[in-house]
């Protein structure tokens, strides 16, 4: 008798050990698919380029895509393109969205990495992947190139900026302006 009892006491206490004390961690709450603006008007991005550039406005454009390019990709897939800024001084930016879900992001990586684009971990912003690219102004290079693609939650955003972004920090608040929902 007292064997059965040492033999289950003893198996009692072999499987209590066997747990284990740590708290167990929940999984990740997945975020939220992104959700695409359909009116260039109602999103926050003016907002955030008239602190740059005071006076600023929307900008119609009448886009007329090249197929295959970009712009193409984004207009011909449920997405929108819209400029904001001082047209007048050509002091401004150009969002894009489209929703990711047939990899056109994933489509452009190879050839942005070919033409020079950086892979970048942008601070504060929980994308997927981003591709920074700028070329400043100076006197051999007639235009100021400042490119930011970001695959953020579903979602393929492009951010392209005009003079005043000397650097990637200085376009993230206008970023932060196309992620506010």
């Amino acid at each position: 008798m007292l064997r059965k009892i040492s033999f289950a006491l003893i198996t009692v206490l072999l499987l209590a050990g066997c747990g284990s004390t740590s708290p167990v961690k929940p999984s990740p709450t997945p975020q939220a698919k992104f959700v695409i603006p359909t009116d260039c008007t109602a999103t926050h991005v003016n907002a955030a380029v008239e602190k740059i550039a005071t006076g600023s406005a929307y900008i119609p454009t009448q886009w007329q895509p090249s197929q295959g390019s970009e712009l193409a990709d984004f207009l011909n897939n449920g997405g929108i393109a819209c400029s904001y800024g001082l047209q007048n001084a050509e002091i401004g930016v150009t969002a894009k969205w489209v929703d990711d879900a047939q990899g056109l992001f994933e489509k452009h990586e190879d050839l942005w990495q070919k033409d020079g684009y950086t892979k970048v971990d942008l601070p504060e912003i929980d994308e997927d992947a981003a591709y920074f690219y700028i070329t400043p102004q100076s006197p051999s290079n007639e235009f100021h190139l400042w490119s930011l693609n970001v695959k953020y939650r579903g979602a393929w955003l492009q951010l392209n900026c005009s003079a005043f972004a000397q650097s990637l920090e200085a376009g993230l608040p206008i970023l932060r302006a196309m992620i506010q929902e």
